[in-house]
């Protein structure tokens, strides 16, 4: 194909110079080792910059590597080697292990007193589980005063029960008025069960709860064996002639109590004779009130006599 001279002085600055070509061949055939090239005339050559930064990161990395292996391997030798080394009070070796039983007693005897309650909040909570009743938010929250007055709250024998089982080892109320909440001779039974063990009620009001004589037979034998109650109200509990026999033992047997209110209840005639010689006995008593009952007659006769005796 023949080109025209106008053509081919055009193209002439593009096409590179055939001394040029062959002086970068002779370059790149310096560059080989033993006159072989290393790689084809047409690919480039890599920068040797850059192999130069890849190998020494590449180095860098492995040498991290291979410091924190060989931390970790010099950690275990040490390891192994305290273990290895014999123990240099071989005497503390010989000395008896703790029996395992005593270590299992202390902690029992930590459970114990860590569980024990002066106010006897976990015991009620228990108790009203047993007797089947709703515990008593208002008992609950005063469980821990001086004073606990809880008049009209419709407790029940079973109630009472719970609270009475609670107040045991309770240590904080002195004060205990149950006025009006129909507890019945069962209510007032487990009330006098507590107080043969309680030792810090010093005041105790039962108040129209229609004790009877179930009540009175369970008051009057607590009486005898407590000696911490110093004022007693049962006013307006039905109490009868038989009730009064009850009281008079009581009231002959302890000296304690110092105020007794028995206002409002059935004695009559036949009670004067038995509660005047009672109270003749009784050498502690300051107060006594026995207004509202049906004594007549010689029954009045002989209750003032005793009042005469004691004064």
């Amino acid at each position: 194909m023949v080109l025209s001279k106008r053509f081919s002085k055009d193209m002439s600055p593009m096409l590179p110079a055939v001394e040029e070509v062959k002086d970068a061949e002779e370059e790149e055939v310096s560059h080989s080792l033993g006159g072989v090239p290393s790689r084809p005339p047409s690919r480039p050559l890599p920068s040797v910059d850059n192999t130069i930064v890849l190998r020494a990161a590449t180095a860098m990395s492995m040498t991290e590597e291979d410091k924190k292996q060989e931390m970790y391997e010099d950690i275990l030798s040490k390891e192994e080697t305290e273990e290895s080394v014999p123990d240099e009070h071989p005497e503390d070796s010989e000395k008896p292990k703790e029996d395992s039983d005593d270590w299992d007693t202390d902690l029992e005897i930590e459970e114990v007193r860590h569980s024990y309650d002066p106010s006897g909040k976990s015991r009620y909570q228990s108790a009203c589980q047993l007797f089947g009743v709703v515990p008593v938010s208002y008992f609950l929250r005063h469980m821990g005063d001086s004073e606990l007055i809880m008049r009209h709250h419709g407790l029940g024998a079973q109630a009472t029960k719970a609270i009475a089982l609670s107040l045991v080892t309770n240590t904080s109320i002195v004060t205990l008025d149950l006025s009006d909440n129909w507890l019945e001779g069962e209510g007032a039974a487990a009330i006098a069960d507590m107080l043969k063990e309680n030792c810090y009620i010093s005041e105790l009001h039962l108040c129209d709860n229609k004790l009877a004589l179930k009540g009175a037979k369970a008051l009057s034998l607590m009486l005898m064996e407590n000696i911490t109650l110093q004022k007693v109200n049962l006013s307006g509990n039905e109490f009868d002639d038989q009730a009064a026999a009850c009281f008079s033992e009581a009231l002959m047997n302890n000296q304690k109590v110092e105020s007794l209110d028995l206002s409002h209840n059935m004695f009559g005639d036949g009670s004067g004779e038995i509660l005047g010689a009672a109270i003749a006995e009784n050498t502690g008593m300051l107060d006594l009130n026995l207004s509202w009952n049906y004594f007549r007659g010689k029954s009045a006769v002989a209750i003032a006599k005793g009042l005469g005796v004691g004064i």
